[in-house]
């Protein structure tokens, strides 16, 4: 909605801003630098990390007047916090979050593959392991560690659950930043997921929480079609008499052949707008 409404004005088109749900102070909960998967990621990397203190660096941390619309406290209690995400408030129960995160392989797995004579298991083991081994430091007296508090060997930082995540997240948003973007959105007609059992109002609820709903709001208030006015030209010139568009083409007259053609196929003016290249 951002992006859409920031185009409208490097265009410098005559345009109202809509108000739109902004989902940005969420994700800067979630993902900040000091957000939830970063203070998760911090206390998983402690030996001695537990939920409990986890919790508690959230509560201190994310418990300001800034973040009251996105994160909540529990009114009793202390083992679960509450995010306002676009759709619903969700409440977390943290019981278990720092294991998981941690996503450590027991050793009664890691002893059973170490016995393998799979060649391939072998390699994948191998590959694995030296992945997570310490780098040598050039300076056999230099000291390294996660806290900078000089331990005396270099510490090397295995990723964890929320790192890989938030690195995949990364990584998508890179790739739509660089496309053009088509959206399907999937959407279940029933519970049970059966054939031709279409219930309106299941289906409802979820295109409000994918914001398909939002998104025709805008699209419907704004300029959903956009054409260079070279690629406009291109496609619409026949719309008009060749002996108006004949010599404006040969001359480049391109921007007022796109206001000849408009004026002369659609009546109602509010219908469209140009801009300084579309």
């Amino acid at each position: 909605f951002k992006l859409e409404q920031e185009e409208y004005v490097r265009e410098q088109i005559k345009w109202k801003f809509i108000d739109f749900s902004d989902n940005q102070p969420c994700i800067n909960l979630i993902e900040g630098k000091l957000g939830v998967l970063a203070l998760l990621d911090e206390e998983s990397r402690l030996p001695a990390g537990t939920d409990a203190s986890f919790l508690q660096k959230l509560y201190s941390q994310l418990e300001k007047p800034e973040n009251k619309k996105v994160f909540k406290k529990p009114r009793f209690g202390n083992t679960s916090f509450t995010v306002a995400h676009y759709a619903v408030d969700v409440t977390y129960e943290a019981e278990g979050f720092i294991e998981k995160n941690r996503d450590t392989v027991p050793d009664e797995q890691l002893g059973l593959l170490n016995t393998t004579k799979n060649k391939f298991l072998k390699e994948v083991l191998e590959a694995a392991l030296s992945s997570t081994k310490a780098p040598e430091s050039p300076n056999p007296n230099a000291a390294f560690s996660d806290t900078g508090s000089g331990s005396s060997r270099p510490v090397a930082k295995k990723p964890t659950l929320g790192s890989i995540f938030k690195g995949s997240l990364a990584s998508l948003m890179d790739t739509l930043a660089v496309t053009n973007v088509h959206y399907i959105r999937c959407i279940k007609p029933n519970e049970q997921k059966r054939a031709w059992d279409f219930v309106p109002q299941q289906v409802l609820s979820q295109l409000r929480a994918c914001g398909v709903l939002e998104t025709i709001r805008i699209s419907c208030a704004g300029y959903p079609s956009r054409w260079t006015y070279e690629e406009f030209v291109e496609r619409y010139y026949m719309l008009v008499n060749s002996s108006s568009w004949a010599p404006m083409i040969k001359n480049l007259e391109i921007n007022p052949l796109c206001d000849l053609i408009l004026h002369q196929t659609i009546t109602d003016e509010d219908k469209y707008q140009c801009g300084l290249t579309k």
